[in-house]
Protein backbone atom coordinates (compact mmCIF):
# COMPACT_ATOMS: atom_id res chain seq x y z
CA UNK A 1 0.00 0.00 0.00
CA UNK A 2 1.34 3.40 -0.76
CA UNK A 3 3.18 5.43 2.13
CA UNK A 4 1.01 8.36 1.85
CA UNK A 5 -1.83 6.20 2.51
CA UNK A 6 -0.46 5.13 5.83
CA UNK A 7 1.11 8.35 7.07
CA UNK A 8 -1.73 10.74 6.22
CA UNK A 9 -2.93 11.96 9.78
CA UNK A 10 -6.47 12.74 7.79
CA UNK A 11 -6.97 16.22 6.73
CA UNK A 12 -10.23 16.54 7.73
CA UNK A 13 -12.48 14.66 9.99
CA UNK A 14 -12.04 17.59 12.17
CA UNK A 15 -15.14 18.57 14.64
CA UNK A 16 -14.77 21.82 16.49
CA UNK A 17 -16.49 20.74 20.38
CA UNK A 18 -19.78 21.93 21.17
CA UNK A 19 -19.04 25.29 22.41
CA UNK A 20 -17.39 25.99 18.77
CA UNK A 21 -19.56 24.64 16.40
CA UNK A 22 -21.32 27.94 15.47
CA UNK A 23 -22.93 27.86 12.48
CA UNK A 24 -21.52 30.50 9.80
CA UNK A 25 -23.02 33.33 7.48
CA UNK A 26 -23.44 32.87 4.04
CA UNK A 27 -20.31 34.72 1.80
CA UNK A 28 -21.40 38.54 1.21
CA UNK A 29 -21.13 37.96 -2.60
CA UNK A 30 -23.44 36.56 -4.42
CA UNK A 31 -21.74 33.16 -6.36
CA UNK A 32 -21.59 34.03 -10.16
CA UNK A 33 -19.94 30.73 -12.16
CA UNK A 34 -16.62 30.92 -12.45
CA UNK A 35 -13.16 29.16 -12.48
CA UNK A 36 -10.01 28.35 -10.49
CA UNK A 37 -6.97 27.14 -11.09
CA UNK A 38 -5.86 24.62 -8.61
CA UNK A 39 -2.37 22.54 -7.96
CA UNK A 40 -2.25 18.74 -6.74
CA UNK A 41 -0.49 18.74 -3.51
CA UNK A 42 1.00 15.59 -2.58
CA UNK A 43 -0.58 14.11 -5.53
CA UNK A 44 -4.18 14.26 -4.21
CA UNK A 45 -4.81 17.29 -2.17
CA UNK A 46 -6.67 20.32 -4.13
CA UNK A 47 -4.94 23.48 -3.27
CA UNK A 48 -5.76 27.09 -4.52
CA UNK A 49 -4.29 30.77 -4.11
CA UNK A 50 -6.28 33.06 -2.10
CA UNK A 51 -6.08 35.88 0.84
CA UNK A 52 -6.91 37.12 3.99
CA UNK A 53 -7.30 40.43 5.01
CA UNK A 54 -4.23 42.24 3.91
CA UNK A 55 -2.36 38.56 3.20
CA UNK A 56 -2.20 37.82 -0.27
CA UNK A 57 -0.57 34.72 -2.38
CA UNK A 58 -1.60 32.59 0.05
CA UNK A 59 -1.86 28.99 -0.36
CA UNK A 60 -5.36 27.35 0.71
CA UNK A 61 -6.04 23.19 1.13
CA UNK A 62 -9.82 22.52 0.52
CA UNK A 63 -11.06 20.09 2.75
CA UNK A 64 -14.25 18.59 2.82
CA UNK A 65 -13.91 16.59 5.36
CA UNK A 66 -12.84 19.48 7.75
CA UNK A 67 -15.82 21.05 9.06
CA UNK A 68 -14.13 24.34 10.20
CA UNK A 69 -11.57 25.86 8.38
CA UNK A 70 -8.16 26.49 10.56
CA UNK A 71 -5.78 29.49 9.65
CA UNK A 72 -1.82 28.82 10.25
CA UNK A 73 -0.18 30.92 13.33
CA UNK A 74 2.07 32.90 11.15
CA UNK A 75 -1.21 34.45 9.42
CA UNK A 76 -2.89 35.69 12.63
CA UNK A 77 0.70 36.99 13.82
CA UNK A 78 0.76 39.12 10.82
CA UNK A 79 -3.08 39.76 10.87
CA UNK A 80 -2.10 40.57 14.63
CA UNK A 81 -6.17 38.36 15.18
CA UNK A 82 -7.42 38.48 18.99
CA UNK A 83 -7.91 34.97 19.81
CA UNK A 84 -9.34 32.67 22.22
CA UNK A 85 -8.92 28.64 23.30
CA UNK A 86 -10.47 26.21 21.16
CA UNK A 87 -10.43 22.08 20.60
CA UNK A 88 -11.38 20.00 18.22
CA UNK A 89 -11.81 15.95 17.42
CA UNK A 90 -9.55 14.23 14.81
CA UNK A 91 -10.04 10.00 15.45
CA UNK A 92 -8.62 9.70 18.88
CA UNK A 93 -7.83 12.47 19.73
CA UNK A 94 -8.26 15.92 21.22
CA UNK A 95 -6.61 18.61 18.66
CA UNK A 96 -5.93 21.94 20.77
CA UNK A 97 -6.25 25.69 18.78
CA UNK A 98 -6.79 28.93 19.27
CA UNK A 99 -9.97 30.44 17.17
CA UNK A 100 -10.39 33.96 15.91
CA UNK A 101 -12.60 36.08 13.68
CA UNK A 102 -10.94 36.53 10.38
CA UNK A 103 -11.84 39.66 8.47
CA UNK A 104 -11.92 38.78 5.46
CA UNK A 105 -11.21 35.44 3.30
CA UNK A 106 -11.29 35.12 -0.20
CA UNK A 107 -10.34 32.26 -3.21
CA UNK A 108 -11.68 31.92 -6.25
CA UNK A 109 -15.55 32.63 -6.30
CA UNK A 110 -16.18 32.34 -2.53
CA UNK A 111 -15.81 35.59 -0.55
CA UNK A 112 -17.25 36.06 3.06
CA UNK A 113 -16.03 38.40 6.05
CA UNK A 114 -15.96 38.09 9.77
CA UNK A 115 -15.97 34.63 10.35
CA UNK A 116 -14.57 32.23 12.61
CA UNK A 117 -11.68 30.22 12.20
CA UNK A 118 -9.22 27.76 14.63
CA UNK A 119 -5.63 28.90 14.76
CA UNK A 120 -3.08 26.80 14.61
CA UNK A 121 0.57 25.50 13.55
CA UNK A 122 -0.81 23.38 10.22
CA UNK A 123 2.52 21.24 10.75
CA UNK A 124 1.70 19.61 13.61
CA UNK A 125 -1.59 19.05 12.45
CA UNK A 126 -0.24 17.13 9.32
CA UNK A 127 3.27 16.78 7.50
CA UNK A 128 0.66 17.28 3.95
CA UNK A 129 -0.34 20.74 5.46
CA UNK A 130 3.01 22.22 6.41
CA UNK A 131 3.41 24.20 3.84
CA UNK A 132 -0.33 25.81 3.50
CA UNK A 133 -0.99 28.78 4.90
CA UNK A 134 -4.98 27.49 5.61
CA UNK A 135 -6.87 24.65 5.49
CA UNK A 136 -10.65 25.42 4.32
CA UNK A 137 -13.31 23.53 5.51
CA UNK A 138 -17.33 22.82 5.00
CA UNK A 139 -17.76 25.91 6.87
CA UNK A 140 -16.68 27.99 3.83
CA UNK A 141 -17.05 25.30 1.16
CA UNK A 142 -20.71 24.74 1.72
CA UNK A 143 -21.76 27.96 0.32
CA UNK A 144 -20.98 27.40 -3.26
CA UNK A 145 -21.46 23.40 -5.13
CA UNK A 146 -18.29 23.35 -7.20
CA UNK A 147 -16.45 20.94 -9.87
CA UNK A 148 -13.02 19.58 -9.64
CA UNK A 149 -11.76 18.64 -13.43
CA UNK A 150 -8.56 16.56 -12.70
CA UNK A 151 -7.35 17.00 -16.61
CA UNK A 152 -7.95 21.05 -17.06
CA UNK A 153 -6.47 20.91 -12.76
CA UNK A 154 -9.89 23.95 -12.80
CA UNK A 155 -12.46 24.71 -10.12
CA UNK A 156 -15.64 25.57 -11.78
CA UNK A 157 -18.00 27.14 -9.01
CA UNK A 158 -21.65 27.29 -9.55
CA UNK A 159 -24.16 28.38 -6.93
CA UNK A 160 -26.64 26.36 -5.08
CA UNK A 161 -29.91 26.28 -6.08
CA UNK A 162 -31.41 24.48 -3.15
CA UNK A 163 -31.26 26.47 -0.04
CA UNK A 164 -28.57 25.12 2.65
CA UNK A 165 -29.52 24.36 5.99
CA UNK A 166 -27.08 25.20 9.09
CA UNK A 167 -27.78 23.25 11.89
CA UNK A 168 -25.82 24.16 14.95
CA UNK A 169 -24.05 21.42 16.78
CA UNK A 170 -24.22 18.59 14.35
CA UNK A 171 -21.45 19.05 11.85
CA UNK A 172 -21.77 15.63 10.02
CA UNK A 173 -24.93 17.22 8.66
CA UNK A 174 -22.64 19.80 6.48
CA UNK A 175 -20.20 16.86 5.08
CA UNK A 176 -20.73 15.58 1.63
CA UNK A 177 -21.76 11.44 1.93
CA UNK A 178 -21.18 8.92 -0.97
CA UNK A 179 -22.89 5.55 -0.89
CA UNK A 180 -21.22 2.35 -2.37
CA UNK A 181 -21.98 -1.24 -2.22
CA UNK A 182 -19.72 -3.47 -0.70
CA UNK A 183 -20.41 -7.17 -1.87
CA UNK A 184 -23.87 -6.42 -2.39
CA UNK A 185 -24.60 -4.30 0.44
CA UNK A 186 -25.02 -0.48 0.61
CA UNK A 187 -22.45 1.42 2.95
CA UNK A 188 -22.08 4.79 3.74
CA UNK A 189 -19.34 7.17 3.21
CA UNK A 190 -17.97 10.79 4.38
CA UNK A 191 -16.21 11.86 1.50
CA UNK A 192 -12.87 13.70 2.64
CA UNK A 193 -10.66 15.60 0.17
CA UNK A 194 -8.53 15.63 2.79
CA UNK A 195 -7.44 12.08 2.43
CA UNK A 196 -5.70 9.96 -0.09
CA UNK A 197 -7.47 6.52 0.61
CA UNK A 198 -10.39 4.76 1.92
CA UNK A 199 -11.19 4.17 5.77
CA UNK A 200 -13.68 1.92 6.53
CA UNK A 201 -15.26 1.45 10.55
CA UNK A 202 -14.29 -2.43 11.22
CA UNK A 203 -17.20 -3.30 12.97
CA UNK A 204 -19.46 -1.19 11.63
CA UNK A 205 -18.92 -2.73 7.89
CA UNK A 206 -18.85 -5.92 9.40
CA UNK A 207 -21.89 -5.37 10.63
CA UNK A 208 -23.70 -3.59 7.17
CA UNK A 209 -21.64 -6.91 5.38
CA UNK A 210 -22.49 -9.82 7.23
CA UNK A 211 -19.57 -12.62 5.95
CA UNK A 212 -17.49 -10.09 4.86
CA UNK A 213 -14.73 -11.33 2.25
CA UNK A 214 -11.43 -9.60 2.61
CA UNK A 215 -8.61 -10.75 0.16
CA UNK A 216 -5.37 -12.38 1.45
CA UNK A 217 -4.26 -11.78 4.40
CA UNK A 218 -4.80 -8.84 7.00
CA UNK A 219 -1.52 -6.77 7.77
CA UNK A 220 -0.97 -4.18 10.40
CA UNK A 221 -0.92 -0.59 9.26
CA UNK A 222 -1.19 2.98 11.04
CA UNK A 223 -2.82 6.52 10.20
CA UNK A 224 -0.33 8.86 11.22
CA UNK A 225 1.58 6.72 13.24
CA UNK A 226 -0.99 7.07 16.12
CA UNK A 227 -4.48 5.26 15.00
CA UNK A 228 -4.12 1.30 14.94
CA UNK A 229 -4.99 0.08 11.51
CA UNK A 230 -5.48 -3.11 9.13
CA UNK A 231 -4.20 -3.29 5.77
CA UNK A 232 -6.69 -4.84 3.86
CA UNK A 233 -7.93 -5.44 0.25
CA UNK A 234 -11.81 -5.81 -0.30
CA UNK A 235 -12.53 -7.54 -3.33
CA UNK A 236 -16.74 -6.52 -5.16
CA UNK A 237 -16.61 -2.82 -4.49
CA UNK A 238 -19.72 -0.77 -6.78
CA UNK A 239 -18.63 2.74 -7.33
CA UNK A 240 -21.22 4.05 -9.71
CA UNK A 241 -21.23 1.90 -12.55
CA UNK A 242 -17.76 -0.18 -12.03
CA UNK A 243 -16.78 -3.09 -9.95
CA UNK A 244 -13.72 -3.70 -8.33
CA UNK A 245 -10.98 -4.64 -5.25
CA UNK A 246 -10.11 -1.96 -3.46
CA UNK A 247 -7.23 -1.23 -1.15
CA UNK A 248 -8.57 0.12 1.95
CA UNK A 249 -7.64 0.68 6.07
CA UNK A 250 -9.87 -0.65 8.57
CA UNK A 251 -9.91 1.25 11.95
CA UNK A 252 -11.86 0.69 15.06
CA UNK A 253 -15.54 2.22 14.95
CA UNK A 254 -15.81 5.30 16.51
CA UNK A 255 -18.62 5.96 19.51
CA UNK A 256 -21.79 4.84 18.28
CA UNK A 257 -23.35 8.73 19.11
CA UNK A 258 -20.36 9.46 16.63
CA UNK A 259 -21.06 9.48 13.15
CA UNK A 260 -24.13 7.65 13.73
CA UNK A 261 -24.84 5.95 9.91
CA UNK A 262 -21.57 6.29 8.54
CA UNK A 263 -19.04 3.46 7.84
CA UNK A 264 -15.92 5.15 6.70
CA UNK A 265 -14.34 7.61 4.86
CA UNK A 266 -13.40 7.89 1.14
CA UNK A 267 -11.07 10.40 -0.30
CA UNK A 268 -11.84 11.75 -3.84
CA UNK A 269 -8.67 10.36 -5.65
CA UNK A 270 -10.20 6.73 -4.71
CA UNK A 271 -12.68 7.27 -7.36
CA UNK A 272 -10.06 7.68 -10.40
CA UNK A 273 -12.53 10.12 -11.92
CA UNK A 274 -11.57 12.83 -14.41
CA UNK A 275 -14.07 15.13 -12.83
CA UNK A 276 -16.06 15.20 -9.84
CA UNK A 277 -18.96 17.57 -9.01
CA UNK A 278 -20.23 18.22 -5.39
CA UNK A 279 -23.93 19.36 -4.35
CA UNK A 280 -23.36 20.69 -0.89
CA UNK A 281 -26.94 20.92 -0.15
CA UNK A 282 -28.01 17.82 -1.37
CA UNK A 283 -24.71 16.12 0.55
CA UNK A 284 -23.74 14.19 -2.93
CA UNK A 285 -21.85 13.94 -5.69
CA UNK A 286 -21.44 12.49 -9.22
CA UNK A 287 -18.02 11.58 -11.02
CA UNK A 288 -17.47 10.69 -14.91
Amino acid sequence: MNPRFLSLACLGLLFPSTSEAKPQTPPTDSVPLRELTFQLSSGYLIQVDGSIGTQSNLKFILDTGATITIVDRKIADKLKLDRRPAESFNFDRKLKWESATLPDLRFGAVHSTNITVFIGRLAEYSDFAKNADAVIGMDMLKFSNFSIDFDTHKLTFRPSIEKLSVVAGDPLLQCPILEVEVQGHPVRLIVDTGLAGIVFYEERLRARVPGLRIAGHLADGAIGGRVQAKQATIPDVLFGKTNRDVSVLLVSSPAPEMLSGIDGIIGIAALKAHRINFDFAGRTLSWD
